[in-house]
Formats: structure tokens, sequence, C-alpha cells
């Protein structure tokens, strides 16, 4: 009988990959002076460049905030998930072919970020990092634009005026097997204005996943595990609050988990549960893990309500692609989203 570890959430280190380096530059400062928030247009640049061939295909690119967001006084504190980012443009070289545009990647059009989880402005490209010419040391880049957004709403009125926002945000790039191509913080400075116009009658929706429940880690050590199935469960690892329906989302960017050497098993071993929130007025559903995005709860509520949920990851018993895996680390990247309902 193997003995093997499943990890749920990406294990973090730092390093280049093949040819190809990561880099990234900012226009740092945002100013809000309406309760419809403001936009700085393509205030993030992150580039790949390497020289020589090669083929990197579902590539990702994510973005994190790693603290609490405290104004630079000490005295308030701007939500993570009200900073966002929009793909704007690309530019760049390769051989034969063009670079690709966020189309043809796949960028989805809106990313709103979280504290300490990460959010991907690139879930799993649609097309590979790729140079291929007959120039051994042929020069390749792609270079991408996004817009950096603080989004409207009420609670801006709770900062005074000119109260100003530090907000390191790490990029990270990754390659098919979620190795890590490149990282980067960049450092944007938001400063709230006079806000003079009338505050809008506005939704209040916010997901938090817990420090404890980033790194999610399903371990295999005896023979009941592989008998009975296996489980691990994460109190209040996922945090909620709102003041209308919503749901919440979660799918793997990746088909499989995948080890550091090569070994893989299909990503529906594993089961997801969440457990607690409220008494009343919702649904949650169990689900299996996938590629396509499935609903874990639907709830609703008209005032505003903080939910605690606890996160479970289980296996069934005798499942022959466990039982038969080799023993190693895998990992896949989880991506929850909370939406209106």
């Amino acid at each position: 009988m193997n003995k093997f570890i499943v990890i749920i959430c990406c294990l973090f280190s730092l390093f280049s990959f093949s040819q190809v380096a990561f880099t990234s530059w900012t226009n740092s400062y945002l100013q809000v002076t309406s309760y419809n928030g403001n936009s700085s247009s393509e205030a993030l640049t992150a580039k790949l460049a390497g020289n020589g061939n090669f083929t990197i295909p579902n590539w990702k690119l994510s973005a994190k905030i790693n603290q609490t967001l405290v104004s630079d006084d000490g005295k308030y504190t701007l939500p993570a998930n009200k900073i966002s980012f929009q793909p704007s443009s690309t530019t760049g070289q390769q051989s034969p072919t063009a670079t690709p545009s966020f189309t043809e990647i796949g960028a989805p059009l809106n990313v709103i970020l979280q504290e300490n989880a990460e959010a991907f402005l690139i879930p799993n490209s649609n097309s590979p990092i790729y140079n291929n010419s007959s120039q051994t040391s042929s020069y390749y880049f792609l270079q991408m634009k996004f817009n950096f957004t603080v989004i409207g709403g009420a609670y801006l009125g709770a900062f005074p005026a000119w109260t100003k926002f530090t907000v390191p945000i790490e990029f990270t790039t990754y390659n098919q097997s979620n190795g890590i191509i490149g990282k980067s913080t960049q450092t944007y400075q938001i400063q709230i204005g006079n806000i003079t116009d009338a505050p809008p009658v506005a939704d209040e929706m916010s997901m938090q996943i817990n420090l404890s429940a980033s790194k999610g880690v399903l371990e295999f050590k005896s023979i009941q595990d592989y008998s009975n199935g296996a489980s691990v469960t994460y109190t209040d690892g996922l945090s909620v609050k709102s003041n209308t329906n919503f749901q919440i989302k979660v799918r793997s960017l990746n088909s499989n988990l995948q080890s550091a050497t090569g070994n893989t098993i299909p990503i529906d071993v594993v089961n997801l549960t969440l457990s607690g929130g409220s008494n009343s007025n919702q649904t949650i559903t169990p689900i299996v893990l996938s590629s396509s995005s499935q609903a874990l709860v639907k709830t609703n509520t008209s005032i505003l309500t903080t939910y605690k949920y606890d996160i479970k990851y289980y296996t069934t018993g005798q499942d022959q692609r466990l039982i038969s895996a080799k023993s190693d680390d895998y990992a896949t990247t989880l991506q929850y989203e909370i939406t209106p309902q």
C-alpha cells in the first residue's frame, strides 16, 4: 500500500522556469473622489521574456494580497475585495507567429482580489508561452497590461478625506504543473479624496478564505485511509458577509492532481462540502471536485449577515485510483467565487 499526500492548494517557492523570466511594474497611484470608485488605465504591466525555443502550455498568472489593508495612519481598513483588475492589451514578440491577445489567452474580464487567497488574472491560458525560431538565441517576450480599479460603493463614506492606503500585491506566474515561473510584488498607493456625491444604495457581499484553510492538506498514512477514505476539516475556513442573496461556486484550475515529478491523479477523487453558515435559508450541496464551476452554497438573505463555513475535503473508501497511485505529493489550485443570486 503506497503512502502519499494530496495537497489541495499550491505550495509556493521562488525560482525561474527554463529560459523564461517574469517581471512586472506599475503606475502605482490612484485617487478616489466619488462613490462610483475609480480606475487607473494600464496600471499593471506583467512581462514574460526569454531567449531560445520553448513551449509552456496552460500557464497561469495570479494576484494575492497577503495582509489586511490598513490605512497609513492605522485607523481604517480597506476590504481586499474592493480591488480588481481588468485586462487591457498585450504586445510582444515570438516566432513564427504573433503573440496572443487577451481573448486568445482566455483572460477573465474582471478579477476581484481577496485577502490571503490567490485570484487568477490568467486562470489557465489557452495560448502557450511559445517560441520556435531557427535562431537559437531568438528573443521572446509577452507584455500584458491590466487596468487597476477601486470598486465603488457606500463603504467609501467610512473614510475621511485624504485617507491613504499602501497596498502590496504579489503576482505569480505558474507553468502547467504549478511550478513557479516567477514572482514579484508591486505596491499601489490609494488615496480616498474628498467625496461629495451621494452614496449609492448598493448590495454588500464579501468572501474570505481564512489563512488556516488557504493551503489544505489531505494525507493518506494508514490502511484505514484507503479502506474508509481520508478527510480533513478546516473550521471557519470560509467567511462570507452579505446583505443580499448569494451563491458560492468552486472549481479546480487543473483536471488532475499533479506532482512535481509528473505523476497525476484525477481531480474527482476528492470531494468537498461546507457546513455551518446558517441553519436556514440556504442550500449546501456536496460536490466532487472538477475543473468546471459548481455551486456549493445558495443562500437567501436580505439583511447584512456574517456566515462562517467549515471546509471539508474527503475521499471515498476503496478508490482504486488512490490505491494504485504512486507515493508522492500531489497538488491543485481551487478557485472560490461568490456571486449574487
